[in-house]
């Protein structure tokens, strides 16, 4: 082997050229498959570390559906399957007191964090006492929060901070390497726990949603087990609550599924692109190897006539693959941590997360196992040609590498045109994405302005827990902003567009309560007068909010609502007039009358189905979410230290967060997606770029096999131009064999792309014909430098090739 593995140097080193080649792209497979699979590794085989992972789960009332307070009291009481069961709600917190800072937390009862098994760096984690009404206010905080806020006080645990502007105790730090895994929270990490109370009002409340489940399993249990247990429990509140709780399905699901579902499909499918870019850089090494080895047939001879065994040059050819690969994995892994950088800066994941896309071991022993393939696939072809080397026909040959041409010309051909295959079934995924990318773009357009600019504010503290006071902080922030310079409008909202909601279900036209019935789901946004101008969304029918709009303490209200609620419930009627109320049997807590219709915005995010929508003044808002939008005649960035200032002239406790355009508000909405379609994009060049280099490759060294007939050719009166036809010909064929073996994988790619491509509709021409031509233009560029030589052979110099 030693002696093997010498000769194989020392055969690279002399071509060095070609050394070259094979190892960078081998290379660019190695090292693009290792850094997805860190990727695949971190999001979605391994998406947490904690102990015993497999026995978190989450509990809904239905598929996505949150629990109610009362249903959580109720299940957590009866329910047997759960060592720890807890509930928790997202939100910004407020910590500090002067520049006060805005950060990601949730109110939890104990058994959220105890569910996950992860003991406190310092302190300890909520408790039952903590939760109780009238309880000192603690709270428990994170790694990062610690560090970067209180500078790593060693004695912060004990000590008070400022939380919503109230005075809270530190009871707990979490250790650096927690993350709190929350479907809710997936591009952000949590930075504080607060203890979750529930008044007696709240404990009662079964028609309101707005609680996370999460529970650790007993030792035993199973999620399906969990899930009869809960579904048995369910059951038997619909036969106490008829009137809320009819419709409710409530189901347990592993926390892994629920953390993945919505990326894994899509991180499956690059790896399956990359992997497929590792094949087209196999099969090209091969196919070079191949032809090199053509070019060898002398030396393979002398070594048959020196007693060589065939065994002995198919060691020497798969060592010669060997090495390749192995200085591909070497180049691999720098391109691989190059990868790993860009890959952790797409990923739509919260920071921690993002921390655990690294080459690891485990991605070291991936890079190891695919070298070992990639030198085996890549060596097999050259092997086998070594393996039909005869003495007896390199003495009879009379053209060089007439020895097994026409098994070696069969292999090259087959290997060229299963690169051109794979590529073509890329390119119609690229096509199929960036199509669909650009849809998604096109319907958010109206979105998409640097002229705006939004930022978030979280109401939270005893100054802000009336109603009353958080409207009158909307309406001074309205009018202190809407004389900033440089200020056309200021509109105000409860929730931004793209970034998810909140929704009531209505009874529209002459429905009655009842409920077994699936009735209108209606978004609520409470808005400004200045909130359409300002967001740049039309008002197409009847007129704008006013103050006469307001909720009378009766639950009267006036609304705008959107296009999509018009032509749902109201498709041939003038919807000016038109009353809807709350979905509940009686005094329903708000009757509305439509006032005003306005064009659609998307809401949960930007590919998420418009939903019917209303609009309301601020005075029927309950939440304690605000968000500001200031549009400007010019991009709006310069109205950052304006915005800030008048927020803290107002209280330096209230921390502006989520600043950006609307613009940004867009791109960060369609982050995903953009990130697949680039990826798939890349890939796709990729495999064309070794393609191209493929079909050069091979298309060269069919030419300098058929030099003395090209030669004769030009001899007996062919010109130039034939030449060229001749050879362009060839390869085109080529092509289109490619093309036509693709289909069949386009069609397969189709069927896997069903769920993932967003608004794909089965398997159309228009992205066909586009990765066709694409194909077809990048080995037609391939081609025509191999064939334009081949079209200025000199006839003389052919003829005496030998």
């Amino acid at each position: 082997m030693h002696t093997d593995l010498r000769l194989a140097f020392r055969q690279l080193a002399k071509a060095r050229g070609f050394t070259l080649v094979a190892t960078f792209t081998l290379a660019v497979g190695i090292g693009s498959s290792t850094a997805m699979f860190s990727t695949l590794r971190a999001l979605v085989v391994h998406p947490f570390d904690y102990p015993e992972s497999d026995q978190l789960v989450q509990v809904w009332s239905g598929d996505g559906w949150p629990l109610s307070p009362a249903d959580f009291l109720d299940l957590h009481e009866q329910s047997t399957s759960f060592a720890q069961f807890g509930v928790y709600g997202p939100g910004t917190v407020n910590v500090g007191s002067e520049n006060a800072q805005a950060v990601a937390g949730v109110r939890a009862t104990p058994g959220v964090l105890a569910a996950f098994g992860i003991a406190p760096l310092r302190g300890r984690l909520l408790g039952p006492d903590d939760c109780l009404q009238g309880a000192a206010s603690v709270a428990v905080v994170s790694y990062s929060l610690w560090q970067q806020a209180f500078a790593g006080d060693p004695d912060l645990v004990g000590r008070s901070i400022r939380v919503n502007g109230g005075d809270a105790t530190v009871v707990g730090i979490m250790p650096a390497s927690f993350e709190f895994a929350a479907p809710w929270m997936r591009t952000e990490d949590c930075q504080i726990w607060l203890p979750y109370s529930m008044d007696e009002k709240e404990r009662k409340q079964r028609d309101s949603h707005y609680l996370c489940g999460l529970a650790r399993l007993k030792a035993g249990v199973t999620p399906g087990t969990a899930d009869a247990e809960i579904k048995a429990i369910g059951k038997k509140l619909t036969a106490l609550y008829p009137d809320s709780n009819t419709r409710k399905e409530f189901l347990v699901r592993s926390l892994r599924v629920e953390m993945t579902k919505d990326v894994g499909g899509k991180i499956w499918l690059l790896f399956g692109a990359v992997a497929l870019v590792l094949l087209v850089a196999c099969a090209n090494v091969a196919s070079m190897l191949l032809a090199r080895s053509a070019q060898r047939q002398g030396e393979f001879g002398v070594r048959v006539a020196l007693g060589a065994t065939r065994g002995r040059l198919v060691r020497l050819a798969l060592t010669e693959s060997l090495v390749l690969a192995a200085l591909g994995a070497a180049l691999g892994l720098l391109i691989a941590f190059g990868g790993n950088a860009v890959l952790k800066a797409a990923a739509p994941v919260g920071e921690a997360r993002r921390a655990a896309i690294t080459i690891d071991g485990f991605a070291l022993l991936f890079a190891l196992g695919a070298s070992l393939l990639t030198a085996l696939f890549a060596g097999i072809p050259p092997a086998l040609a070594a393996a039909r080397t005869s003495l007896a026909g390199i003495i009879r040959s009379d053209a060089r590498g007439a020895v097994g041409s026409r098994s070696r010309h069969l292999m090259l051909r087959t290997l060229l045109i299963a690169q051109i295959a794979v590529a073509f079934v890329l390119a119609n995924g690229a096509a199929l994405f960036s199509a669909s990318y650009f849809k998604i773009i096109g319907q958010n357009k109206l979105l998409a302005t640097d002229y705006v600019l939004s930022a978030k504010l979280s109401l939270r503290g005893d100054i802000y827990k009336e109603n009353e006071d958080r409207v009158r902080l909307w309406q001074t922030l309205a009018g202190r902003l809407g004389a900033l310079p440089g200020v056309t409008s200021v509109g105000l909202t409860s929730k931004l567009p793209l970034e998810g909601g909140s929704n009531t279900n209505a009874l529209v036209n002459d429905e009655a309560y009842d409920p077994a019935q699936k009735r209108t789901s209606v978004e609520r946004s409470s808005v400004t007068p200045g909130y359409f101008e300002t967001m740049g969304i039309a008002l197409v029918r009847g007129r704008n909010l006013t103050p006469a709009d307001d909720m009378s303490k009766d639950g009267l209200l006036g609304v705008v609502v959107n296009r999509a609620f018009v032509e749902k419930c109201w498709p041939d009627k003038n919807p000016i007039g038109q009353v809807f109320r709350a979905n509940q049997p009686k005094d329903p807590w708000y009757t509305a009358t439509v006032v005003g219709v306005v064009e659609n915005v998307r809401q949960w995010n930007a590919t998420a189905k418009v939903q019917p929508e209303m609009y309301t003044t601020p005075p029927g808002h309950w939440g304690n979410t605000v968000y500001v939008n200031l549009r400007s005649t010019q991009p709006a960035a310069f109205l950052v230290p304006l915005l800030r200032s008048t927020v803290a002239s107002i209280s330096r406790e209230l921390p502006l967060k989520d600043i950006r355009t609307l613009n940004q508000v867009v791109q960060k909405a369609t982050a995903g997606e953009r990130a697949v379609t680039g990826l798939v994009d890349f890939f796709m060049a990729t495999a064309l770029g070794l393609v191209a280099v493929g079909l050069y490759g091979t298309l060269s060294y069919h030419i300098v096999q058929r030099t003395r007939e090209i030669g004769v050719r030009l001899a007996i009166g062919a010109l130039g131009g034939d030449i060229l036809r001749l050879v362009l010909g060839q390869g085109l064929r080529w092509v289109a064999l490619g093309l036509l073996l693709g289909l069949a994988g386009t069609l397969a790619l189709t069927k896997v792309l069903q769920g993932l491509v967003y608004d794909m509709d089965g398997l159309t021409a228009s992205p066909l014909l586009l990765a066709a031509a694409v194909v077809t233009g990048t080995g037609t560029l391939a081609i025509l430098l191999p064939a334009w030589r081949a079209s200025k052979l000199d006839p003389l110099v052919a003829l005496r090739t030998d």
